[in-house]
């Protein structure tokens, strides 16, 4: 069992989910599919498959961070053997665990540490771009960072999916009891609900893309899918 500190994270990494993130144990826990069913209220399965409708057999994919649960394991069986699926993650534990759960789809499935607010210049290209609730757990600075990055990793004419939090409608059941705790273990979802993930792009990358929302569960998740335009494309987007 790892140390709940890791100096190779930001600070703000270590002090919200080092907890989990660092330990290993707690992490294959957490992973467990009913577990993160009950922590998405039920509503795990449901965002899972609106991101599978997104990518077709043989695309290649790049996912930015490693998640718990079914969703790296049915996008895998989504993009099959015989295209990429690549995983980053800043947190050398998960992808310890990204490697050691998917042994047997290694020739498909490549999880790299690598911090993707940084700029990623290997020079690959997808034809999916997927970040699956990783943006509530950064700041806002890391926000804008990560899906620019996100942005610029994907072919003309593909398309970059983020699925996470989002502001529950104001007769939610749930709103206000989620708020708190937010304010006590989320401390970065806020920001969701306040702008638009499209936003937290660059202006001149943000045009190159045309932009969909799709909201779940009341509104308190949301898919948002940027599609890159193909060259001399007249489409507008928002």
């Amino acid at each position: 069992m790892l140390n709940f500190e890791n100096p190779q994270l930001p600070a703000y990494a270590n002090e919200t989910y080092g907890w989990l993130y660092n330990n290993l144990d707690l992490s294959r826990f957490y992973d467990k599919k009913w577990f993160v069913n009950l922590r998405r209220f039920g509503q795990e399965q449901k965002l899972v498959d609106s991101l599978l409708r997104e990518i077709e057999l043989s695309q290649d994919v790049l996912q930015f961070g490693a998640t718990f649960g079914s969703q790296m394991e049915e996008t895998a069986g989504r993009v099959g053997c015989y295209s990429r699926y690549d995983i980053y993650d800043i947190n050398i534990v998960q992808i310890g665990r990204c490697n050691q759960k998917f042994e047997e789809r290694r020739n498909s499935l490549y999880a790299e540490q690598k911090d993707v607010r940084e700029p990623i210049k290997d020079g690959l290209l997808y034809d999916v771009v997927v970040v699956y609730m990783l943006l509530h757990e950064v700041p806002v600075l890391s926000k804008s960072k990560i899906v620019n990055n996100a942005l610029s990793k994907v072919v003309d004419g593909g398309k970059v999916v983020f699925v996470d939090y989002h502001q529950p409608v104001k007769w939610h059941p749930l709103r206000y009891v989620f708020r708190m705790f937010n304010r006590l273990y989320q401390p970065f979802v806020e920001k969701l609900w306040d702008r638009d993930i499209a936003t937290y792009a660059d202006v001149e990358l943000r045009s190159q893309f045309t932009w969909s929302k799709s909201l779940f569960f009341g509104g308190m998740f949301q898919k948002v899918v940027a599609v890159k335009k193909l060259p001399f494309s007249h489409e507008t987007s928002y």
